[in-house]
């Protein structure tokens, strides 16, 4: 025998035991394959059966889905769409066209919408939900809160219905009507993301004057605004107004971005009785000058700058600054003879006899100071600048992490009647929480002049040492008498 013979004998039980090791690979890994997919084809098939079971888990689906049908026939027939016309200024301008929409308030024929989609038209064209059309004429407006009342023809019209719960609250369910980019009777759904939102018209809401927005991220586009938004039983919590975007970055548009704001329906309940049946707005008065606690405290003292001074933020008991009478919230003005600034504070309190000008923040008048002739030392006492945000000087004290400062009540005034004082800080007004001086005055500006508001104030103590809550009703008067 041959070694090439030999060699092939003694290969060819390996080479058979090699290929019958593929072959059994490859029909296991076939057999697993489709056993994967049998596998797969029964769980279609069963979860099929599942959502087709009218008592399985595919009936909440197919409630949801015919509640949301049910949302869009009651709310569509009172939303509206709005073309506006604006004729060229001479022969040579073109006449330029935008669109929004807007929803039927009552059966009189008033429909509300956005200002800003109606300003400056010399033609309204108002498309109905079946198609109609009706000319629009704008029957009142006010800017400030970018809300506006349109005329039309009142025969077949719906009225929406507004809501009358206790409020949104975030998370809840909302649904906004409209026509984004021209798509007319859209409606796309969402959660309320935040309450009391003010931008401050940096985003693209033109710098309304009274901003406190519910954000919604419920898609809306250009052409959006002024539809209503409702919640989940279709009723009226507000009305699309603006997309929120990002100012730093000049390359996006005015696309949604996943911010939406809307005014809410205690605004648009208080402005719009008022333009139908007076033609102009009265807002509520409180009678306070007002502050974010995010401002330096030299904001507080009307003080754009150029003046030193410096914040006692503590102080040493035992002290002879102390038995003279300073305290935490004292401003040092002067030692001696010299302006007193936070850089030269320890130098300035070296030691020795010597006169210090001090005034309280929360003083009738800082700028009155009392003097006190004492002994001085720099160890004696902590102090930082009158640049420090007032939230953190008011930190020691256990103040509210968010609320709207008063600087100044004015004399007179419904605050200063109701006892509201100089640096008590404001966190609620009839349960809706201020966070900024946009949001309180969207709040106040939202009631009628006579109504009687309640306030939930904290007010620290004379120290700053600590601080505690009190309630304060106020009777509000007219903004337009002062």
């Amino acid at each position: 025998m041959t070694p090439s013979r030999h060699a092939v004998r003694t290969l060819l039980p390996t080479l058979l035991l090699l290929a019958s090791a593929v072959v059994v690979v490859v029909v296991v890994y076939w057999g697993r394959r489709e056993m994967e997919f049998q596998r797969t084809r029964l769980s279609v098939n069963e979860a099929a059966s599942r959502l087709a079971d009218p008592m399985g888990p595919g009936s909440i689906l197919a409630r949801l889905s015919h509640a949301q049908r049910d949302l869009a026939a009651f709310v569509q027939p009172s939303v509206v769409h709005i073309e506006s016309i604006r004729r060229g200024r001479s022969d040579d301008d073109d006449a330029t066209f935008s669109t929004g929409s807007g929803w039927i308030w009552d059966d009189a024929g008033h429909v509300v919408t956005a200002w800003h989609v109606v300003r400056d038209a010399d033609t309204i064209d108002v498309q109905l939900h079946d198609g109609s059309r009706r000319r629009g004429e704008i029957a009142a407006f006010d800017p400030l809160t970018d809300i506006a009342v349109v005329n039309i023809e009142p025969i077949r019209t719906i009225a929406a219905t507004r809501s009358v719960a206790g409020g949104v609250q975030q998370g809840d369910l909302v649904f906004a009507f409209g026509s984004p980019l021209d798509f007319r009777f859209s409606v796309t759904g969402g959660v309320v993301s935040g309450l009391g939102r003010d931008v401050s018209g940096a985003t693209g809401t033109r710098g309304q004057a009274y901003e406190n927005f519910i954000q919604i991220d419920a898609p809306i586009n250009p052409g959006s605004s002024g539809g209503p938004v409702t919640d989940h039983l279709g009723h009226v919590i507000g009305m699309s107004t603006a997309i929120a975007s990002d100012p730093t970055n000049r390359h996006i548009d005015d696309r949604f971005t996943g911010v939406a704001l809307a005014i809410s329906l205690d605004m648009i309940n208080s402005i719009v009785p008022q333009l139908l049946d007076d033609g102009r707005i009265h807002r509520g008065y409180l009678g306070v000058a007002i502050l974010d606690t995010d401002q330096p405290a030299r904001s507080m003292l009307g003080m754009v700058g150029g003046l030193g001074g410096a914040i006692v933020t503590s102080i040493n008991p035992t002290s002879e600054l102390a038995k003279a009478g300073l305290q935490p919230g004292d401003i040092l003005w002067q030692v001696g003879d010299t302006h007193v600034t936070v850089d030269t504070l320890n130098d300035l309190l070296a030691g020795g006899n010597t006169a210090v000008h001090a005034s309280h923040i929360f003083g009738d008048d800082p700028f009155d100071p009392r003097v006190l002739n004492c002994s001085t030392s720099a160890a004696d006492i902590v102090a930082t600048s009158l640049d420090t945000p007032l939230y953190k000087l008011l930190e020691p004290s256990d103040a509210p992490a968010a609320g709207v400062f008063i600087t100044t009540p004015t004399p007179g005034g419904p605050a200063d009647k109701a006892g509201l004082l100089r640096g008590d800080v404001i966190v609620s007004i009839n349960g809706r929480s201020t966070r900024s001086v946009d949001q309180l005055r969207a709040i106040v500006s939202s009631c009628i002049p006579g109504t009687t508001i309640d306030a939930r104030v904290w007010r620290p103590d004379d120290a700053l040492t600590g601080g505690h809550f009190l309630n304060i009703s106020a009777t509000l008067i007219d903004r337009q008498s002062q």
